[in-house]
């Protein structure tokens, strides 16, 4: 029997290694970010909820992260509603965030920028999933659209109070830069961490999820094929985390990688595993 990772999987949070911490703090408070915790060399984000959703770890060797080489692309944040969706990006637009394009995805309504250290950021809300239009295959058909700005700033109300994100926010995905897409790939996200193909853009792109979602994790070779891993001191992404739904499911992903050989270790009933780039996935279960 064919293995499927969790279809209640969500993500947890996303952890980011910076240079500057002090410069990353400020702007991604200025996000709506709220802080959770701080040290001298690491502030733990939430948004909308005492759960952590962004990790920022600094440390004195950190050197920029090479262009053309493989990382994060970007993390998602995704919001409940359209409304909130107005709210977050009126107010972003008010203090000057510096939001650099937006799209119609057919599935989703996304605006994107970048933090002072290059790294992508997407914040977007989804449309309900009758309104996606899914292919013969199951999987979800995708585009780049013009976004309804109109439409959705019509909804922003100047007069809501503005806390940050709003309750209910979640890392709705990642995605990611990778070197290739190939049979290593497909053993290691469709099989091995057991994801569903969602969408293959114009053989450039895999959109994968759990649960028929249209992403968790998208992985492209838009950095160009066989772009290089940066050096592991580098700016960007040191990992993710992957909530499963319960112990039998976290049992059953162990199960799956110990049969196509995946390495992994267990550490306080989590399973990390090494990504393609050697970023760490943090497999847990709150139950």
């Amino acid at each position: 029997m064919t293995f499927k990772l969790d279809p209640k999987m969500t993500l947890g949070y996303v952890h980011l290694r910076v240079q500057s911490l002090e410069k990353q703090k400020a702007f991604y408070q200025m996000l709506g970010f709220h802080i959770i915790q701080e040290t001298a060399t690491e502030v733990i984000f939430g948004a909308g909820s005492t759960e952590p959703i962004l990790i920022l770890t600094t440390s004195q060797d950190v050197v920029p992260r090479p262009s053309r080489t493989t990382g994060l692309f970007h993390f998602a944040i995704l919001v409940p509603t359209r409304e909130d969706l107005a709210h977050m990006i009126g107010n972003l637009l008010e203090v000057g965030a510096p939001i650099s394009g937006a799209g119609d995805h057919l599935y989703s309504e996304a605006f994107y920028l970048s933090d002072p250290e290059g790294n992508g950021i997407e914040i977007y809300r989804d449309l309900p999933r009758s309104e996606w239009a899914i292919e013969p295959n199951g999987q979800v058909n995708t585009a780049t659209e013009p976004i309804d700005f109109q439409g959705i700033m019509a909804l922003y109300n100047p007069e809501r109070a503005w806390t940050g994100f709003p309750k209910g926010t979640i890392l709705g995905h990642m995605h990611i830069n990778v070197t290739s897409l190939n049979d290593s790939t497909s053993h290691f996200y469709l099989k091995a961490l057991g994801l569903d193909l969602m969408t293959n853009f114009m053989d450039s792109a895999f959109f994968m999820s759990a649960g028929g979602y249209h992403h968790h994790i998208a992985t492209n070779i838009w950095q160009g094929i066989g772009a290089p891993l940066p050096p592991q001191n580098a700016t960007g992404l040191m990992g993710y985390s992957l909530k499963l739904s319960s112990k039998d499911e976290l049992k059953k992903l162990k199960e799956s990688l110990q049969t196509y050989n995946v390495s992994f270790s267990e550490i306080e009933g989590k399973i990390i595993i090494k990504d393609l780039n050697n970023s760490d996935m943090i497999f847990y279960t709150q139950t």
